[in-house]
């Protein structure tokens, strides 16, 4: 079977047979006459809900939890929201697919020229080379192999490519440097705004195994990141002093805002709102260009009318 289009696939009672990606767990939910499951079917660039009637055939994915399906969908929709009723779903044999299949990754030589920008845009604007040193020690600890540069910032919501981690935190760094530009009073606790940026979601290289949840996702990636951190306690305080590394404590554990611990500092406050605009602007972008009618659904505000978009 090959991969299904899942664009093409929602159109309204297409019928399409073929190969699906479920990449985290999905919801069962109960209904007027029995259960019903919800999940999401990715392929690269593309997202699409679907929603499983029958327990008969859901239980398949219960069992078999994420990964490659065979399955036969039919296009469907209810006010306005499009998704794909599933018709019968197993477990893939073709040997030649796996998780890489159906993820979009972002090219090594990108993240690094990317990366590189921020970095002199900061340095300008007074970051030190001391700063970026010992960034390079938390980022590239061995014990990590790697990964804060292949894992995805999260499974769904933002950046769930591989090297969506890097990328995210890439972004959030150039957004810091325009708040530097703007704000020059800040630029005195510039180490401290790049350092606690950079690592602030260090964590989720022990939250997600491959953008999937790890057996421990439950203790969140800001309570992995706190314990992470505690390795280099001693650097960090020799390097600058223990207020740096509280505060950066700070900043881990607060960066979610109301959504989390909230925010016990000021560092806290800025970085998370540079999180929060980063995050759901490449929220907003990704949902667009998996759009099939040019519109977006968000669950705050109702259906937003999209806008033209370059290329990347």
């Amino acid at each position: 079977m090959s991969i299904i289009d899942l664009k093409s696939a929602l159109e309204l009672n297409k019928i399409s047979q073929g190969t699906v990606f479920i990449n985290d767990l999905p919801i069962v939910r109960s209904g007027k006459k029995s259960d019903f499951m919800i999940g999401n079917f990715f392929c690269r660039d593309q997202e699409a809900e679907f929603r499983i009637w029958e327990p008969s055939i859901f239980q398949t994915v219960i069992d078999n939890g994420p990964g490659i399906y065979d399955a036969e969908v039919v296009g469907n929709s209810y006010n306005d929201k499009e998704y794909l009723t599933v018709r019968s779903i197993a477990p893939s044999l073709n040997p030649e697919l796996d998780k890489s299949s159906f993820l979009n990754s972002i090219p090594p030589i990108l993240l690094e020229s990317n990366l590189r920008r921020a970095k002199e845009r900061l340095t300008g604007l007074g970051v030190t080379a001391k700063c970026w040193k010992l960034i390079d020690l938390v980022l590239n600890d061995p014990s990590l192999e790697g990964r804060f540069q292949v894992e995805g910032a999260a499974i769904r919501y933002h950046d769930n490519v591989i090297g969506g981690l890097q990328h995210h935190t890439t972004k959030m760094l150039n957004i810091l440097a325009a708040v530097l530009e703007n704000n020059p009073q800040l630029r005195d606790s510039a180490d401290l705004l790049c350092f606690a940026t950079s690592v602030h979601d260090i964590g989720k290289v022990f939250e997600y195994d491959n953008l999937e949840v790890s057996d421990f996702w439950y203790a969140s990636h800001r309570v992995r990141g706190i314990e992470y951190l505690s390795r280099f306690k001693e650097r960090i305080v020799d390097d600058y002093n223990e207020e740096f590394y509280r505060q950066t404590q700070a900043v881990i554990a607060g960066h979610h805002g109301e959504y989390g611990d909230r925010p016990t500092t000021v560092a806290t406050a800025i970085i998370h709102y540079i999180d929060t605009l980063e995050s759901q602007t490449t929220r907003l972008i990704q949902e667009l260009e998996a759009a099939h009618d040019g519109r977006i659904y968000d669950r705050d505000w109702g259906f937003l009318e999209g806008l033209k978009l370059g290329e990347n």
